[in-house]
């Protein structure tokens, strides 16, 4: 099991709300958003922002461990502490569900000793405004060799980053599953209009989908030809809502 924590934040008394609720806290101007994982398996889980608690929802983060127990991130790119959050969270099997939106809520929470000091000025010191995220081997794991971020690691190591960073972000909307097939995941399928157009990495088109009416659709990646990357463009009403790329894979022998 990967536990993954918040050094000198989540102490003892902080709390976390189990999926589908979890928690925003506003810690110091610094949003941290974290959860409990009561389930056996997950395929994705991915934290989406918008300033506004219906509309304008954007992906900012994929966890690359999306199973562990506990698990969190640290928003240090969010323009402000009034942003509203929620979860993508896609299950075995195709299942999916997003949970509701919620703004940040201040943390008063009283650190222990390891908590960030204050200078003379009553505002926080330099040394004091680094927030380092840390990936722990719990000594249970059942496999003493892990990858983390492309890195090697073994039981009980432990790397300390600034934060999630992964070279490749799949889409919430459009992604392939574990037989290769690519599925179409639009909860707001029967409210707007959305499109889709494929096509081959050096542009060249694939086919489309016009008028997509459903919420869930699997699409047979022999509709793709050939295995490799290709890239799409979805519209909702006309207007691009999100220009992303996906790998399809070869069949197993």
């Amino acid at each position: 099991m990967i536990v993954f924590a918040f050094c000198g934040f989540l102490q003892s008394g902080y709390s976390q709300d189990t999926l589908p609720s979890f928690t925003v806290k506003n810690r110091f101007g610094r949003v941290i958003i974290s959860w409990v994982n009561p389930f056996d398996s997950l395929v994705q889980v991915s934290i989406q922002r918008s300033p506004d608690s219906l509309r304008g929802f954007k992906t900012i983060a994929t966890l690359p461990d999306p199973t562990a127990v506990t698990n969190g991130y640290l928003d240090s790119k969010a323009p402000n502490t009034r942003q509203f959050y929620k979860l993508y969270v896609q299950q075995p099997r195709g299942q999916f569900f997003i949970t509701q939106s919620i703004r940040p809520v201040v943390d008063s929470t009283r650190l222990s000793s390891s908590a960030p000091s204050k200078t003379g000025t009553g505002k926080m010191s330099k040394e004091d405004s680094t927030l380092s995220i840390r990936y722990e081997l719990a000594g249970t794991t059942p496999s003493q060799t892990k990858y983390i971020n492309g890195r090697k690691v073994t039981d009980s190591s432990r790397i300390d980053v600034q934060e999630i960073r992964t070279a490749y972000k799949p889409s919430v909307f459009i992604y392939t599953n574990k037989e290769g097939n690519v599925v179409v995941a639009l909860p707001e399928a029967k409210a707007n209009v959305f499109s889709i157009k494929f096509f081959r990495e050096n542009g060249a088109p694939v086919f489309q989908l016009n008028r997509v009416k459903e919420p869930m659709l699997i699409l047979d990646k022999s509709n793709f030809l050939h295995a490799g990357w290709f890239e799409f463009e979805l519209y909702e009403n006309e207007v691009l809502k999100e220009k992303q790329r996906l790998y399809v894979p070869k069949d197993r022998q």
